[in-house]
């Protein structure tokens, strides 16, 4: 029985071995050609940079968040997340959506083509890592700072705010550990989190509170759900303190 059971086992782990990966689709092929027009400044690699940035990973990632690449300071200040409807409208006009953006205009203005593209590059994905998460932190800070809290807490909430990138969102507490936004749920802000353990009984919250109150910013280490996998894994936050704030994101790692 036992050989019987070894067998099967191995039999399955063969057959998942030899399963063929997933087809591409049509619109994915067609991206892949559209994407030839791209190829002379960008790479899909992971970290190859040309002319032009790596596209890996592109679809929901902030602007002029790899740390590699000398960006101009037009899109550093554009705020901008990757989102497909912000990647239309680069493709249809860059220097109309980031002027001063050194980026030479190719222009692909036919919507099937920007679908088809998009399409493809959404199966060249990478996750989002601390260079980005310091981005959309630096530029939380900075919104913040300018704006006030009730405008930035809204702006944060906001689901088209351009502070949610993928997995990577901004959080903000208070001094006494009170949500005053979440854009993972806006629904906790008001609500009390100061109490607040990860899967290993960490005290997150007051961990923050403690580095907000002596050196102003650093970073919490803990165990927390990745809802992208239904899994409890690492979670790194940065978090900064801004007043009587404390602005934080955080990134999943291993």
């Amino acid at each position: 029985m036992r050989q019987l059971r070894g067998w099967a086992i191995a039999s399955v782990a063969l057959l998942w071995a030899a399963a063929p990966a997933r087809a591409e689709t049509v619109e994915e092929i067609a991206g892949k050609h559209v994407f030839e027009r791209c190829k002379a400044c960008h790479s899909v690699e992971l970290g190859k940079m040309g002319f032009g940035p790596s596209l890996h990973g592109i679809i929901g990632r902030p602007a002029a968040s790899l740390p590699m690449f000398l960006y101009s300071d037009a899109l550093k200040a554009s705020g901008l997340i990757w989102t497909e409807d912000n990647l239309r409208s680069w493709m249809a006009g860059n220097d109309k959506l980031v002027p001063g953006t050194r980026m030479r205009h190719v222009g692909i203005t036919d919507k099937a083509e920007q679908d088809y593209l998009i399409a493809y590059l959404k199966t060249q994905s990478a996750a989002m890592g601390p260079e980005q998460a310091r981005v959309l932190l630096d530029r939380a800070v900075a919104k913040l700072k300018a704006d006030g809290p009730d405008k930035a807490f809204a702006t944060f909430n906001d689901p088209k705010g351009g502070f949610i990138a993928r997995d990577l969102y901004v959080f903000v507490f208070d001094m006494t550990g009170k949500y005053m936004a979440s854009g993972a749920n806006p629904k906790l802000t008001g609500s009390d989190a100061k109490d607040l353990h990860d899967a290993e009984g960490k005290d997150i919250v007051r961990e923050m509170i403690n580095i907000a109150n002596s050196t102003g910013s650093g970073e919490v280490d803990y165990m927390w759900l990745n809802r992208v996998d239904n899994r409890v894994e690492k979670k790194r936050s940065m978090i900064q303190r801004v007043g009587d704030y404390i602005v934080g994101v955080g990134y999943y790692f291993n």
